[in-house]
């Protein structure tokens, strides 16, 4: 990952695209258009591994699994004519290829901002100056933190491109508000938070974990069930954890320093504005999401199903 952002700008950019963009004011901020070439080459660095796993890796599996499930399900409807069959066949195909793709970058992208993110916060120099004053966790920057937004834009950058291409429109506009986020953060501002915040990415491997599971494990085996049992209590626990207690304590932190900075001269009104709107919702959301995932839970053991069903229900 490091080599990847030790890859040297491009002559067009250096001759073009930069100075285009900082003579027409789209981009102002310096460390953005310095890191604009490390942007880029994350996002094709991302998309390389989704074209890898459409068209190399999860292809034979999902063969396998559609055989699979055609073998070992129910028994097929009479009147169902072999033409629509085929028709469902390869649309299904199609679509657990595309999003297994999208679910494996996804996978890939927590296991490097928390990686990096990690590695900052647990440092002693996080939790020592120059990050002991609102001022600084506002203000200051350096490389750990600059490269933490470099691959979260780089991601976001290729999320937009790829919901747009087999998602929906809520989706494409997660992607833009996340690319505006961490762009902020780049700029820099409250670049101190870039691993605070990525800490909600915790969750993202057992989820994934989750949906492969539910895509590709025999839900009919007692073994495979008890595993997706054990990974979805793990997942709601690391979920509270991360970003519900962690999150809401982190925003009413970063509010304070917001305050406490407020009549400063580097202060800046609409990125604050749209920083403490993006994370309030977000927080909002998690704890939608984590209430259905608590009744999910209940129905389970309420009702005695089964969560092979249960998780088939949800899907």
């Amino acid at each position: 990952m490091d080599i990847l952002l030790a890859l040297p700008q491009p002559e067009l950019f250096k001759s073009a695209v930069i100075p285009f963009l900082a003579n027409h004011n789209i981009i102002t901020s310096e460390a953005i258009l310095s890191n604009l070439h490390s942007i880029v080459y994350v996002a094709l660095f991302y998309h390389m591994w989704f074209l890898f796993g459409k068209w190399i890796l999860f292809p034979p599996l999902v063969r396998w699994k559609l055989n699979y499930d055609q073998k070992h399900g129910a028994r097929k409807d009479e009147k169902t004519t072999p033409e629509r069959s085929a028709q469902h066949y390869e649309k299904k195909y199609t679509s657990s290829v595309n999003q297994s793709s999208v679910h494996l970058i996804s996978l890939m992208q927590s296991i490097v901002v928390l990686y990096y993110s990690l590695k900052f916060l647990l440092d002693p120099k996080a939790s020592a100056e120059p990050y002991q004053t609102s001022h600084s966790r506002v203000f200051t920057e350096n490389r750990e933190t600059q490269v933490i937004c470099i691959y979260a834009i780089g991601y976001f950058v290729w999320d937009i491109y790829i919901s747009a291409m087999y998602s929906t429109f809520p989706f494409v506009v997660h992607g833009i508000v996340s690319t505006v986020v961490f762009c902020i953060g780049l700029k820099p501002y409250i670049q101190y938070y870039a691993p605070v915040f990525m800490m909600f990415e915790l969750s993202n491997p057992s989820l994934n974990f989750r949906w492969f599971g539910i895509k590709f494990l025999p839900h009919k085996n007692k073994f495979c069930s008890l595993l997706l049992l054990l990974n979805n209590m793990m997942l709601m626990v690391i979920f509270f954890l991360a970003r519900i207690a962690w999150g809401w304590f982190q925003i009413g932190k970063l509010c304070y320093d917001f305050y406490q900075v407020r009549n400063e001269p580097g202060f800046l009104v609409f990125d604050t504005i749209v920083i403490l709107a993006g994370n309030f919702v977000l927080d909002v959301l998690n704890v939608i999401w984590f209430s259905t995932m608590v009744s999910v839970a209940l129905k389970v053991f309420k009702k005695g199903e089964s969560v092979d069903k249960v998780t088939e229900n949800e899907n």
